[in-house]
């Protein structure tokens, strides 16, 4: 009977401490979504100030032709079936708020599950780990969806270099001017993790653990397995195809490493990979079909060309800087935990997308008078997203097992630097709700 009690006083702690990281999560959820509603309505409905490019997908949730193709219909079809119940431009800022809600919800529940796979707060699952764990998470998921790149305050220089533009030229994890970047995001938090999911199993599979050789197949991957993965893939590039031209190249890097370390026994995972991938690369076809081939709407010819820094270094004098100033915590945190890269596959991968998002932005650009709208710089921006979504979740790993160390200074330096970063996202959406001109932050 006591034994019974103590089971349930133990469930009761654990619901009640669950209880309340789900109510704090609810009410920032509630308070984050409704003030970016307000945000996107003003950039939908034009009021003064509010400059975006929410014009032109009001037009297209509206029918209307505009200058610009977008053949990902994903968001807009969404703003259409919210435009039924209200207008073209209320549909598009509803569909907005509601995928960055989700957005977030995604992210919460992902990183959730990589704190505890980490053993972040140690073994067991006692109600104040739980509770502690939960909250933690909670506070970095808002965080990763507020912070932005560091800036000196304007018409003073960072370093010896003035920024027209707070973002441009160095550029943000969170570019709250453009929805269909935002409308992506849900789906490409998915893809990103369940990707990595997808290249342990294969890994492992590939691997066998009791040290007697490789194993000649892979046992027990199923198309089961591969949905996740394979749907949020094809959502993401019907939405808007940034992250999917950065990591499907970064997964193809991935696999190409695993059939050399394996000398090819884990052929039959990666085919099997490949072959999910078949529906996105359809849409992609489409896609570029329209975007990159024959001429635009002004006449000009279209395409991708290549030139070193020909768009980056337009908007930036100095790009390594830039860099830095985009990046400054994820490089401290590197520095301080360059170890996790052999141990951590989602750090490893996250770091790889950026790699690989930054030379496709150096190296690439859009032909015609959109050459100049930077568009590879959405994929970058992903990339960025990543690195400091798993930069967050080691700071506080890091954080929890230095307390009783040195090394807590470094965790302060961590915190001090996250701080910079999310005062100056902070500063930069409330700059925005003021109905100020971002061009001109």
């Amino acid at each position: 009977m006591e034994g019974k009690n103590k089971r349930r006083i133990l469930k009761k702690g654990l619901w009640i401490t669950g209880g309340v990281d789900a109510a704090v999560f609810a009410l920032l959820l509630a308070v984050y979504t409704a003030v970016t509603l307000y945000l996107f309505i003003n950039q939908c409905y034009q009021t003064s100030g509010f400059v975006s490019d929410m014009p032109d997908y009001v037009n297209k949730v509206a029918g209307i032709e505009g200058d610009y193709e977008f053949p990902y219909p994903l968001f807009f079809w969404l703003g259409r079936i919210f435009a039924v119940f209200s207008d073209a431009p209320m549909g598009t800022a509803l569909a907005t708020a509601f995928l960055n809600m989700l957005g977030i919800c995604v992210s919460k529940y992902y990183m959730d599950r990589a704190a505890i796979e980490w053993n972040i707060f140690g073994s067991g699952n006692t109600g104040e780990k739980r509770a502690l764990r939960g909250l933690s998470v909670t506070f970095m998921v808002f965080a990763l969806f507020i912070l932005g790149n560091l800036y000196s305050p304007k018409g003073t220089a960072f370093f010896g270099f003035d920024y027209t533009y707070r973002c441009m030229g160095i550029y943000t994890p969170n570019p709250i001017w453009n929805a269909t970047y935002m409308a992506a995001r849900p789906f490409a938090v998915i893809c990103f993790f369940e990707g990595v999911r997808l290249l342990k199993l294969i890994q492992s599979e590939a691997y066998n653990g009791s040290g007697k050789g490789f194993v000649n197949e892979v046992k027990n991957f199923s198309w089961r397995e591969a949905v996740p993965f394979a749907v949020s893939l094809f959502l993401t590039t019907i939405t808007k195809p940034s992250y999917t031209m950065v990591v499907v190249p970064a997964l193809a890097a991935v696999l190409l490493i695993q059939l050399v370390q394996t000398k090819g026994r884990s052929f039959s995972g990666a085919f099997a990979l490949c072959l999910t991938m078949i529906p996105t690369g359809i849409a992609l076809l489409y896609q570029f079909r329209g975007v990159f081939m024959g001429t635009n709407i002004k006449g000009e010819q279209t395409g991708i060309g290549f030139g070193i820094a020909k768009v980056w270094g337009y908007y930036s004098s100095n790009i390594p800087l830039s860099v830095i100033m985009g990046m400054a915590l994820p490089a401290l945190v590197l520095a301080l935990n360059i170890r996790e890269l052999k141990k951590n596959a989602y750090y490893r991968f996250a770091w790889l997308n950026w790699l690989v998002s930054a030379v496709m932005f150096l190296c690439l650009y859009e032909k015609g008078f959109r050459m100049l709208h930077a568009n590879f710089s959405w994929g970058y921006m992903h990339g960025m997203f990543f690195v400091f979504m798993i930069t967050l979740l080691l700071i506080i790993k890091n954080t929890v097992q230095w307390v009783k160390s040195y090394k807590i200074i470094f965790a302060m330096a961590e915190w001090a630097l996250l701080l910079y970063h999310l005062a100056c996202g902070a500063y930069f959406l409330l700059y925005a709700l003021q109905g100020n001109e971002l061009s001109g932050f």
